[in-house]
């Protein structure tokens, strides 16, 4: 993929990932103007009842406005970051932008969670909530993937398999979440359709993120791979959070872990 080409795919990213937010935010604020019928279950603490022990036990139960904060940081996420990989690495031909653009379409689709409240898709059979169980999790698969293949094809000998690595990544993503069943009678506190082997899926996840680890460490990136075992640790907790706890956790990590892991890479062209 040429330089021109690659820049052109960064700005489709951020322009699709902008429209998708405002949608959603429009549909979000016209529901709640409108009517009151989105359903969810928010525990409520009077002001009498506010001390030290609620507020810490509070920060740990599963709780809704956490997951939707969650899902918002990750869909403000992709369009602020695409938008500064365009003006940073504009004139950088580098493997590894390419492979983050797979990530960052991963977090973009975790923004269809919301349609579970937004049209009511509660514990009901429903194929529009199977799509977007899927896509999401096609999304969640890409994004491990894509920073593992970051990892392993980003020698100067693999930049031109960038291109076909991505869609690879993308396929693998696709078959496996089209191929796996979701149990749409239950609803996850992260406001996410249950999927079959929901343990076995995990495992994948996490499997894929320390494989990655260990390929920046043998690759003597040693800066690099504590940053993304940051990034990727944010992203786990943002998108399996369900807890004020795990929210903050989650922001923390990802933001710093993101701001690191893109320095690294920038100083790394820089001197290059």
């Amino acid at each position: 993929m040429t330089l021109n080409s690659r820049n052109r795919l960064m700005k489709a990213i951020s322009i699709i990932s902008f429209s998708q937010l405002f949608v959603f935010a429009a549909l979000f604020i016209y529901r709640i103007v409108s009517d009151n019928s989105m359903q969810f279950e928010f525990p409520t603490l009077s002001l009498g009842e506010i001390n030290a022990g609620t507020v810490l036990h509070a920060a740990f139960q599963p709780y809704s406005y956490a997951s939707l904060a969650a899902i918002a940081l990750l869909a403000l996420y992709t369009p602020a970051v695409s938008t500064a990989l365009r003006y940073v690495f504009e004139k950088t031909q580098s493997p590894e932008i390419l492979y983050y653009m797979g990530f960052l379409t991963g977090c973009m689709v975790e923004i269809y969670r919301l349609c579970i409240p937004l049209f009511n898709l509660w514990g009901g059979y429903s194929d529009f909530l199977i799509f977007t169980g899927k896509l999401v999790l096609a999304g969640r698969i890409l994004a491990g993937m894509s920073l593992l293949f970051s990892a392993i094809f980003s020698s100067d000998d693999k930049i031109q398999e960038a291109d076909k690595n991505i869609v690879i990544a993308i396929a693998i993503s696709v078959a496996l979440a089209t191929s796996t069943a979701v149990d749409t009678r239950t609803i996850l506190p992260s406001i996410m359709v249950q999927t079959s082997y929901h343990s076995v899926l995990l495992f994948v996840r996490i499997f894929l993120a320390v494989m990655t680890a260990v390929a920046f460490m043998l690759a003597g990136k040693i800066k690099t791979m504590i940053s993304y075992m940051l990034l990727f640790a944010g992203y786990m907790c943002l998108t399996l959070s369900d807890s004020i706890f795990l929210t903050a956790l989650g922001l923390i990590l990802f933001g710093i872990g993101t701001k690191v892991y893109l320095q690294q890479l920038h100083n790394y062209y820089l001197w290059k």
